[in-house]
Formats: C-alpha cells, sequence, structure tokens
C-alpha cells in the first residue's frame, strides 16, 4: 500500500503549452518545479523563461530562471510526474521513465492524454507508481514566444481516480491545481466525464482541417458541418455502446445537426474571446492532429468490433483530404443536410442543447 500524503516536488515532462500552464501553476501553489525536456529546448527554456498571458484576466506571469532538466539525475526522486506529451509520444515517455528511475514506488504519475486505453497504458507500464489520470480543460497555445491560455471555471480541469489508491491522492492533486490558479475539480468516472468530450473535438479537428484550421471557414461549410455532426453522433453512439451508457448532459450530441453546429460556431466567432479561440485552434488543432486521427481510427475500429458495419461520416471524415472534400461532400447526397419533417422537428427541439454542450467541449482541450 502506498502512503503519499502531499506532493511537493514535481516533474513536468513535456514543456509545451500545456505542460507549461501546469508547471507554471504548480510552482504558484507552492511546488518545487522541474521541467523534463529535449535538448534542443533546454537553451531556450533557460535564456528566456516561460511567459504565460491570462487571456481572461489580461495579466502576465513570469518565471525567469525555471528549472530545466534534459534528464533527471540518478538517484533523484520526486513526488509526482505529470506527462504532458500527446498520445503518439507516450511509448517514448513511459521509456523514458522507466530508464530514468530505478524505482517508482510512492511516486505519482499523472497522465493528461486523450487516448481510450492511454491511462491504463501508463498504469501498466509503471505499475509500482500511483497512476491518477486527469483531463486539463484549459486552453493553451504558443505565440510570440509567450503561452496564450484561458482557464474557465465553467469547465474546470479533471481528475479521475487513482488506478491503484485511495482518493486522496486524487484530492492532493486536486487542491494542488486549485490552489495554483486552475480551476479543477476531481471525479469518480473520469472515462464518463471525457470520452465523449473527446469524440466531439476529435470529430472537431479533422474538420477544421478540412477548412485550413480555422473556425471562420469551417463555419461556412454547410456540408462539410452536416457530415461533422453526424461523426459526432455517430463517435458519441460507439462510445455509449462501448461504456454501456451515456450521462445525460451528453445525450444531446446524440442528435447534433449540422445547423446546431454551425449556430454554435457563429456564437463562437462573435463572442469576446474570438480572436483566441481562432488563433489557438489554428495552432492547437494542427498540432494534435497526428493524435486525434489515431484515436478517429480507434473509434472506427471499435464500430466494426460491434457491428461490422462501418459508421459513414466518420468514416469520410477520417479518410477525407482538403483538395478532396468538396467534390466529395457535392456529390455525395448524404450530407446534404435533407431530412424527413418528423426527424427536422426532432433535431431542432434538440440542436440548442447539443450547440452548448459542444461549446463547453471546445473549451476543454486536450493535448
Amino acid at each position: 500500500m502506498h502512503h503519499i500524503m502531499q506532493i511537493n516536488k514535481v516533474l513536468i515532462l513535456g514543456a509545451g503549452a500545456v505542460g507549461q500552464v501546469l508547471g507554471t501553476h504548480l510552482r504558484l501553489s507552492g511546488c518545487d518545479v522541474s521541467f523534463w525536456v529535449r535538448p534542443s529546448q533546454k537553451e531556450a527554456l533557460e535564456s528566456t523563461g516561460l511567459t504565460l498571458h491570462n487571456v481572461k484576466t489580461d495579466t502576465e506571469l513570469h518565471i525567469s530562471a525555471p528549472q530545466v532538466l534534459t534528464a533527471p539525475e540518478a538517484g533523484e526522486k520526486y513526488d509526482a510526474i505529470f506527462i504532458c506529451v500527446r498520445s503518439e509520444q507516450l511509448d517514448e515517455a513511459l521509456s523514458q521513465i522507466q530508464s530514468a528511475f530505478d524505482s517508482l514506488e510512492d511516486m505519482v504519475i499523472i497522465p493528461i492524454q486523450p487516448g481510450r486505453d492511454d491511462g491504463l497504458k501508463v498504469f501498466r507500464a509503471l505499475s509500482e507508481a500511483v497512476v491518477v489520470p486527469m483531463s486539463p480543460a484549459f486552453s493553451a497555445y504558443l505565440e510570440a514566444g509567450r503561452i496564450e491560455y484561458l482557464a474557465l471555471k465553467q469547465t474546470p480541469t479533471l481528475v479521475g481516480p487513482p488506478y491503484n489508491e485511495t482518493l486522496h491522492v486524487r484530492d492532493e492533486v486536486v487542491r494542488l491545481l486549485q490552489q495554483g490558479g486552475i480551476p479543477t475539480k476531481g471525479v469518480n468516472d473520469l472515462e464518463a466525464d471525457t470520452r465523449f468530450v473527446s469524440v466531439a473535438i476529435q470529430c472537431l479537428v479533422a474538420a477544421l482541417n478540412l477548412s485550413d484550421f480555422s473556425l471562420k471557414k469551417l463555419a461556412q461549410q454547410k456540408r462539410l458541418l452536416n457530415m461533422t455532426a453526424q461523426a459526432i453522433g455517430e463517435g458519441i453512439e460507439i462510445t455509449r455502446q462501448d461504456l454501456g451508457f451515456i450521462p445525460l448532459k451528453y445525450k444531446p450530441l446524440q442528435v447534433l445537426t449540422g445547423e446546431g453546429l454551425q449556430a454554435f460556431l457563429w456564437g463562437l466567432n462573435r463572442s469576446k474571446h474570438a480572436a483566441f479561440f481562432e488563433a489557438m485552434w489554428k495552432v492547437h488543432a494542427e498540432k494534435i492532429q497526428t493524435q486525434s486521427y489515431h484515436n478517429l481510427e480507434e473509434l472506427i475500429n471499435l464500430s466494426l468490433q460491434q457491428s461490422k458495419q462501418p459508421p459513414l461520416a466518420l468514416t469520410a471524415l477520417n479518410a477525407m483530404t482538403p483538395a478532396k472534400v468538396g467534390e466529395f461532400l457535392k456529390s455525395n447526397r448524404a450530407f446534404n443536410g435533407k431530412t424527413s419533417s418528423k426527424a427536422k422537428l426532432k433535431k431542432a427541439a434538440l440542436w440548442g442543447a447539443g450547440a452548448i454542450i459542444v461549446l463547453r467541449l471546445l473549451k476543454r482541450k486536450k493535448a
């Protein structure tokens, strides 16, 4: 049995936008924080430091001399390691951790990757440690040498129960992040709270790839929005079958329409943070597209195991290229948005609720 009471010494593996936001706020909570980065990043971070701009409050945080490592020193111990890399980089990160430490006992490992089995993969590889999965919900991207970020109380970062410990470890992680200024809450079923969110984000990333990574351009493409909304519905149903249920708050996503998605995007483009979201998603969606397409393929494979019928919109969205999408959508009647009066009435009654849900999802970003 592990006996972890308090987290003081923290290692952030990966110093991208998410890693820098987490590390900086953990320092604000009183932790001793080090960043574990590639050799190519070390000199730049040490010479310029870390600068974060809080878009909501228009304030700036700066660490002039961050502790930056290219590898932990032999025999060094940490209370916690936050793995802040994308899903496709996770295997390499796990190998690095295994090589760097003789023992992981009494160490907390916090993975943030959104893949269906990513948390379990970390637990299997690092079973000596206490693995506490987390889903960051703040938006962040690198712009002109500083991190622009937005962390909203309405969409807190979620921390799930440990795979192999009591909830007090989860609550300690929540306490630290809240103390540092990141809205955070503990949940008892992280999968139920995040897998449906993840489906919607992955579909939107694929749609953004077909729209020059621009929310404004995507909002103008009705047939692409129809295909994206249908793909989200298919992905939600696949996930519902996999988990065996769907939380009530995500049910509107089952009948999300292209019109509902368009209304949400037009609203987002007229919000006070419109410029931030347009710029953030242009940078972020492009950065995470490999991870997103990998997770879409997993959804499609899961669907084939469930029913042997390929999901039409998900398959099209996953396979389509920017050069081919216009021709495909013009020739494919399945995405022209025409539905029966009864189906249209049912969808119209629920698309507004669905749009509100998606607004929350977009603000909850993945690494």
